[in-house]
């Protein structure tokens, strides 16, 4: 077989609001280089591997992306097959729903491990590489998307000690038998999946990366895929990197910064090179960021306020006047005092700066808390009082505000002794 080039990309998150501030710009240089790719690098397979969109249910505007990307690679790299799968952001069914148009435009779009009928048909899920009209089938595609928990049985299968593993095994075991049922010597065999490996960098946080767990099992062991596929191509974790101490099972990680923690990490698509089902090559891909990501100070360590407030002053100007390519920008600060007013300041520093603030993240209760887990196991829930409830909340739904205003305090407090008086005298 002749050498063919296979480009993964995976957590593309369209239609993801970033701290409310709309992406769609971002997110049509993505795709513009993407498309780029597939043409200038003559790509013969481009697989997706999950969390096309950031929601089950998103935007118009998202969706429209995404069916322009697919229909302009179709018509402007006619011989590239496009494998798509359906992550754990993503709805399956909305995905396939328009699952005659792709067939139409020779795309495999899967959303769901399961056919429309509810029944797991393996078969289904083995894609062909290639067309006989550009140069026959070089390879074939095992395509497992997100597995839920009713792609794998019932509440009374899924109950019984192990048995999500084993089920989660059996249904993977399936999909590749099929694969060597169906590839050829020379062929590439290639396995699309979404999900956590045992033993993966996670680094996850709790507004990118989902905690995927389906009962008490949240990630699969590297051997659930066979050593003989050319190439292994994972979704799901956003940092970049390869799982299981295999080189040949990778992880694309996400193209853009989901979360200001994921700023540092080398957004990129995987490169890979098959002649004969062999990978020769494999290279990672840099992808250029449209829009930066700065923070305030630079560093995890946080400043007093006032020194956050001249830092912010001294800031030069974006110099990008459109709103949806300007720089993004976290705050963090440590508190010395109270200081209720403090993102309004923020606000004022950098106003007309060309910045969208994302978050003010006062860090002191954090490091606090932090300090105290390390100190000592965690607390029961009947060692909370009251008031550290209140305050975790209010930093919750308030994080550019800081400690909650006095006033609000104290009235916080009158509510707790009213209760408190009232439950003695029920009692």
């Amino acid at each position: 077989m002749p050498l063919r080039r296979i480009l993964h990309t995976s957590d593309w998150h369209l239609g993801q609001l970033f701290h409310d501030h709309d992406r769609s710009w971002e997110h049509q240089q993505l795709l513009d280089w993407v498309l780029a790719q597939v043409v200038e690098r003559e790509i013969d397979a481009l697989l997706i591997t999950g969390d096309i969109f950031d929601t089950v249910n998103p935007p118009v505007r998202a969706i429209t992306q995404w069916n322009e990307f697919v229909v302009a690679v179709r018509t402007q790299r006619p011989s590239c097959t496009l494998v798509a799968i359906a992550g754990n952001h993503d709805s399956g069914p909305r995905i396939e729903s328009a699952g005659a148009f792709a067939r139409a435009l020779g795309l495999d779009i899967l959303g769901s491990a399961r056919a429309a009928d509810g029944r797991f048909d393996p078969e289904r899920l083995v894609i062909p590489l290639g067309r006989e009209a550009h140069g026959g089938v070089w390879g074939y595609a095992a395509a497992m998307p997100f597995l839920r928990a009713d792609d794998l049985g019932t509440l009374t299968q899924l109950a019984a000690e192990g048995a999500v593993l084993a089920l989660s095994k059996s249904r993977y075991q399936a999909v590749f038998d099929a694969l060597a049922r169906r590839a050829l010597p020379g062929h590439a065999r290639v396995a699309l999946a979404h999900g956590v490996i045992v033993g993966s960098e996670l680094e996850r946080s709790e507004q990118s990366e989902r905690d995927v767990r389906i009962g008490n099992v949240s990630g699969l062991p590297i051997d659930i895929f066979p050593e003989d596929l050319s190439y292994v191509a994972l979704g799901h974790l956003h940092r970049p990197q390869r799982a299981g101490g295999r080189d040949t099972v990778q992880y694309a990680g996400s193209p853009l910064p989901l979360h200001v923690s994921e700023s540092d990490y080398k957004h990129r698509a995987v490169l890979v090179e098959v002649e004969d089902g062999v990978v020769r090559t494999q290279e990672s891909v840099r992808i250029p960021q449209s829009v930066k990501l700065v923070r305030v100070p630079a560093k995890d360590a946080a400043d007093d306020p006032d020194s956050v407030l001249a830092a912010l002053r001294a800031l030069p100007p974006s110099g990008v006047a459109e709103s949806d390519r300007q720089t993004f920008l976290e705050v963090r600060f440590r508190r010395t005092a109270p200081r209720p007013n403090f993102g309004n300041e923020v606000r004022t520093a950098i106003e007309g700066k060309g910045y969208r603030l994302t978050t003010v993240r006062d860090v002191t209760r954090l490091a606090a808390t932090t300090q105290a887990d390390d100190a000592a196991p965690p607390k029961r829930l009947d060692e909370f009082t009251p008031e550290d409830v209140f305050h975790a909340l209010y930093e919750r739904e308030y994080p550019d505000d800081g400690a909650p205003p006095a006033d609000l305090l104290a009235a916080f407090a009158e509510l707790v002794r009213e209760h408190q008086e009232k439950s003695k005298v029920r009692a």
